[in-house]
């Protein structure tokens, strides 16, 4: 769990103190948290015994094994043959929860496309293994420190024909007035898919992450002077009690049809995001 609170929150390794401190405030505040609420606020020692539950494993393994947990997650896929089953195709999705995007899409992907891989932080390859990830590193300010290498490992995989993952923002996003607003697309999608003309499948998950989420990056972003990358960076602690919280329950999973390569992101961000209505802002 300290490798990934490192990562998270960008700690480097001699920065102890830091991490003891920051680990210690956690676990009052999830004290505190089980006290008034019954609920522990970053579940910070329910993610530990999930990891231990894991016992080391990763990949297609890990997400088996998650989704079993809790009584197991139903998730419904919708559209899944707009998806090839075989040959290179881009699929580019919203991300309205966090790290339990990728291990949705991959409970419903990876028995329709077992070569699937997926673009993601540096961190995720800890847990889901380099085999499944293409792997993405960040600085502090989230800005791609690696984008040569990463698009690299993306064209390699679609050029031996295997199915791509993409998170067309690259972001969590907020919510306004009860519907979620994600930020723009970057042009990676469209860029990639054209370099090696990729069919590309706009997909959206119908879920969204809990009121706790919410009010927790809209105080930071308050205390911070409106800063949202820091609301989004203090939010983001709260990602594995998310995902805890998702496990046991029921999803729909939509994928449209397939959009030409090259199609520019505004495009296939509306296209994502109308697969389920009323859940983003237009």
């Amino acid at each position: 769990m300290d490798d990934l609170l490192r990562a998270r929150l960008r700690v480097t390794d001699g920065a102890h103190y830091r991490l003891l401190a920051l680990r210690m405030a956690m676990q009052s505040v999830d004290a505190i948290s089980r006290t008034v609420s019954g609920q522990a606020f970053f579940a910070l020692r329910e993610a530990e015994e999930t990891l231990r539950a894991l016992d080391g494993r990763v990949g297609a393994d890990l997400v088996e094994m998650l989704l079993s947990l809790r009584g197991g997650t139903r998730l419904t896929p919708h559209g899944l043959d707009n998806i090839p089953g075989t040959g290179r195709v881009v699929i580019g999705s919203t991300h309205p929860i966090g790290t339990f995007d990728f291990i949705a899409h991959a409970g419903v992907l990876l028995r329709h496309r077992p070569d699937l891989k997926v673009v993601a932080n540096r961190e995720a390859e800890r847990f889901l293994g380099a085999d499944l990830i293409i792997a993405v590193d960040f600085d502090r300010q989230d800005h791609v420190l690696s984008a040569r290498q990463t698009l690299t490992g993306m064209r390699a995989h679609l050029e031996a024909d295997g199915a791509l993952l993409v998170f067309g923002s690259g972001r969590v996003p907020g919510l306004q007035d009860g519907q979620l607003v994600e930020p723009a697309w970057r042009s990676g999608i469209t860029r990639i898919s054209a370099a090696v003309d990729a069919p590309i499948v706009p997909a959206s998950p119908d879920m969204r992450n809990s009121r706790h989420y919410y009010r927790t990056r809209a105080i930071a972003r308050w205390l911070s002077g409106g800063n949202d990358d820091f609301g989004r960076t203090v939010g983001s602690l709260r990602y594995m009690s998310e995902l805890l919280a998702k496990l046991g329950g029921s999803y729909d999973m939509h994928y449209g049809a397939p959009v030409a390569p090259g199609t520019a992101p505004e495009r296939l961000k509306a296209l994502a995001e109308g697969l389920v209505p009323g859940l983003y802002r237009a």
